[in-house]
C-alpha cells in the first residue's frame, strides 16, 4: 500500500493553491461573493486539498484505490478550475462573452490544464515515473486529450454561440455554463482514456 508523504501534502497544497488563485476569476464573472476574503481563499483551499489527500489515504486502509482517486480527483478539480479559471480570467480581462474570441479563449484555457493534467496525473496521480517511452506516451496523451480539447472547445461553443444565453442569464454566466457543461462532459472520455490507454501499467 503506498505509503502518505510530506511531498503528497505539499503537492496537495499547491493544487488547492491554483484553484484559490483561479477560481475568483469564475466567481466575479458569474457575480458571485468569495466565501472568504480573496487573500485567505487559496491559502484555505491548499489546506483543504492536504486534508482531502490525507482523509483519501486513511480511506485507503479500506479500499486500496481511494488513495490514488483522493490524487486524481484533486487533480481533476485542479485542471477544471485551471480550465474555467483562464477562460475567465480572459473573459475578464477583456470584457468578451460570446463570438469567435470564445473558443480562442476556451482553446488556450484547455491546452494550459492539458499541460497540467499531464504532468500531475504521471508524476503523482498514477505515479509512472519511468521516462524510457515518455514520447509514445506524451503522443498517446495528446491524442487522447486534443480529442477532449476538440468535443470540448466544440461544446462550449456549441452552448454559448448556437443555443445562446435564456432570458434572464447574463452572457457571461452563460459562457460559464457552456464552459462547465463542456468539462463536465468530456471528464469521462479523459478518464478512461488517461487510465487504461496512456498510463497503464
Amino acid at each position: 500500500m503506498q505509503q502518505l508523504s510530506l511531498r503528497d501534502l505539499l503537492f496537495a497544497a499547491i493544487n488547492g493553491a491554483f484553484i484559490g488563485i483561479l477560481a475568483p476569476f469564475i466567481f466575479a464573472n458569474l457575480t458571485l461573493t468569495l466565501p472568504v476574503p480573496v487573500v485567505f481563499f487559496a491559502p484555505l483551499l491548499a489546506t483543504l486539498s492536504a486534508l482531502g489527500v490525507a482523509f483519501g489515504y486513511f480511506l485507503s486502509r479500506i479500499r486500496s484505490f481511494f488513495f490514488q482517486l483522493s490524487k486524481f480527483g484533486l487533480v481533476g478539480v485542479t485542471n477544471t478550475v485551471i480550465d474555467l479559471g483562464i477562460y475567465n480570467l480572459f473573459i475578464f480581462m477583456s470584457d468578451v462573452s460570446s463570438g469567435y474570441l470564445i473558443a480562442v479563449f476556451k482553446s488556450f484555457a484547455v491546452m494550459t490544464a492539458i499541460i497540467n493534467s499531464y504532468v500531475w496525473n504521471k508524476f503523482w496521480s498514477f505515479e509512472k515515473k519511468d521516462v524510457a517511452n515518455v514520447g509514445e506516451e506524451f503522443t498517446q496523451f495528446l491524442l487522447v486529450s486534443l480529442t477532449g480539447l476538440l468535443l470540448n472547445v466544440g461544446i462550449t461553443a456549441f452552448v454559448v454561440n448556437i443555443i445562446g444565453a435564456p432570458v434572464g442569464i447574463t452572457e457571461k454566466a452563460w459562457a460559464n455554463v457552456g464552459g462547465l457543461t463542456a468539462s463536465i462532459l468530456v471528464l469521462t472520455w479523459n478518464f478512461v482514456g488517461y487510465k487504461f490507454f496512456v498510463f497503464k501499467k
